[in-house]
């Protein structure tokens, strides 16, 4: 490799470093996963569980519903988990067991896991329809005649697939095996530092894959 090529790498590693620097360390995660964290183990501690559950669920559907009304478009990833996460809320609302709202993710997961690795069966990667439709005319059609085009989807559509069963996998041993609110707190960080992770690479990674070796 040539130090051109290695200014090259270097300059996307400092892109990426920074986007994820950007994407996970601001105020929307201070918002989004903090702040619940801190209403779920203060009722928590004083016996009122319920009532930490629905307020930290409320918070959490607000702050995406805030963004959505400032920025007039919402993350995908972000509506789904907030429409399970609102059946999950009223569910827990109405039998009143906490376990409702704190299996929700388990089930956004695995609906997610099906979706995406499902997709490719089907014939079209899902992030690449997303893609598509996000930036529309922004892929040339030579590109899209390469194997590599497809590919690039592919594996990402992959990877967000087994993101979605490993989270699912983790937060099914964590509700059996510790606190709720022990529970909560790594389900929640880990949900909100993993997703955002993934698509700041799925933002990088196509354009960098289709120039490899090309």
């Amino acid at each position: 490799m040539n130090s051109a090529d290695n200014l090259k790498v270097e300059n996307h590693n400092s892109m990426l470093k920074g986007l994820i620097l950007k994407t996970i360390f601001n105020w929307e995660f201070a918002f989004s996963v903090i702040i619940p964290i801190i209403l779920f183990s203060a009722f928590s501690h004083f016996n009122r569980v319920l009532t930490g559950t629905i307020l930290a669920g409320l918070w959490s559907i607000a702050v995406i519903l805030i963004q959505f009304l400032s920025s007039k478009r919402v993350n995908i990833f972000a509506g789904i988990t907030a429409g399970i996460s609102a059946i999950g809320l009223i569910g827990t609302i109405i039998s009143r067991d906490p376990k409702f709202y704190l299996a929700s993710p388990i089930v956004t997961d695995s609906i997610l896991a099906l979706v995406f690795l499902g997709s490719i069966l089907w014939g079209k990667p899902l992030i690449q329809v997303f893609a598509e439709y996000t930036v529309k005319d922004s892929f040339p059609e030579e590109l899209k005649k390469r194997p590599k085009y497809k590919a690039a989807w592919t594996i990402l559509t992959v990877a967000w697939g087994v993101l979605s069963i490993t989270q699912a996998l983790l937060r099914i041993v964590l509700l059996f095996s510790v606190s709720n609110e022990l529970y909560f707190s790594i389900s929640t960080t880990y949900g909100n530092i993993s997703t955002p992770l993934l698509l700041v690479i799925s933002f990088w990674f196509p354009g960098w894959y289709w120039k490899r070796n090309n």
